[in-house]
């Protein structure tokens, strides 16, 4: 039995570029998936994949591709929590809700064939008045009939003004939904949903702005070398620093990932002197607790910055900022700042 032949150098990269086209067309599909599935929690995902496919389309190395698959998990991983945890609350909500308008709706029905009961009552009591001719029964019968009016009214008062009660506590209660629904749980800082509502509420009034967006640099390769739960402790600081560099006019959240946006309503020398700062600011050594020990963990950060133009929609403005971040990324991906000397 012969053996097959050694594939020749162009047929492998045949079957590479293929392979890779496959996996591009699969990262695509993957991001319709998501929206389709649940589309409240599967843009930002689909947007994310859609970036990642990008980024290894324009640049298909080993490191690129690794990233990717590390990348991917993650995403699809926080996906399928945000979604499972999105379909518990508007179950219960809508439990609720059934819940609500059922117990509403058997009271009333209680309410009103206790009503139909004394009614007929009334109604032979007062054939038996008419027969007796008793003008002084007649009258006492009125006064009742009017108190049963009465009676009535204050009812489905008081059943209206409790309903508007619960209706204002339900409608509390999602209104706190909504809330926790614009946070990123992981930080605590704004989301990018509300982000996304922050920036079209701002292109709506025309309002003068710029867009800083962060990404860490090499954060694949602290996840890979001290564990996700370190990583996840340096995104909370992160985006405790960045909160506390910010105005309180300014905006600012976690679009997703290790990437974080600012949204400052200045010049656009101003927002470039602005972001050089907070990279300053976010980049350099993370103190983190791991296993028990404390580690320093040094991350640099690249940014892209872009203001708003006459005309110019929340995405094209967006897109300027985040092809800014990736043109200067290649220059500092690999070089995250110096640890700082220790002090004995």
């Amino acid at each position: 039995m012969t053996s097959p032949e050694p594939q020749s150098e162009t047929a492998r990269d045949a079957s590479l570029n293929t392979a890779l086209d496959c996996y591009l067309a699969a990262i695509l599909d993957i991001a319709e998936t998501v929206t389709s599935l649940c589309g409240e929690i599967g843009a930002s995902c689909h947007d994310q994949l859609v970036r990642l496919r990008s980024r290894v389309a324009f640049h298909p190395s080993a490191q690129t591709l690794e990233e990717s698959r590390n990348s991917l998990h993650s995403e699809l991983i926080d996906f399928s929590g945000k979604a499972r945890q999105y379909n518990n609350v508007l179950a219960e909500d809508v439990a609720k809700a059934l819940a609500l308008l059922a117990q509403s709706e058997s009271a009333v029905a209680v309410r009103n064939e206790k009503y139909i009961e004394r009614l007929a009552s009334f109604v032979e009591q007062m054939e038996q008045v008419a027969r007796s001719g008793d003008r002084a029964l007649a009258a006492g019968q009125a006064v009742e009939l009017r108190g049963l009016v009465e009676s009535m009214e204050q009812d489905g008062r008081d059943a209206n003004t409790q309903l508007r009660a619960q209706l204002a506590e339900f409608q509390d209660k999602l209104r706190e939904v909504e809330f926790l629904a614009s946070i990123d749980a992981l930080t605590g800082i704004p989301n990018r949903r509300e982000f996304n509502r922050q920036l079209e509420s701002r292109v709506a009034a025309n309002r003068e702005f710029c867009i800083l967006l962060f990404d860490l640099n090499t954060f694949q390769r602290v996840n890979y070398d001290h564990g996700h739960l370190c990583g996840d402790e340096i995104l909370k600081q992160l985006g405790n620093r960045l909160s506390t560099h910010v105005r309180p006019r300014d905006f600012v959240c976690r679009w997703g990932g290790d990437e974080f946006v600012v949204i400052l309503e200045c010049p656009l020398a101003n927002a470039e002197v602005r972001a050089n700062e907070m990279a300053h600011r976010l980049s350099g050594p993370y103190r983190v607790v791991v296993e028990g020990r404390e580690i320093e963990v040094n991350v640099g950060v690249s940014f892209g910055v872009s203001q708003r133009q006459a005309g110019e929609t929340a995405e094209q403005v967006f897109h300027r900022a985040d092809e800014g971040m990736y043109a200067q990324k290649p220059a500092t991906s690999h070089q995250p700042p110096p640890a700082p000397p220790s002090h004995q």
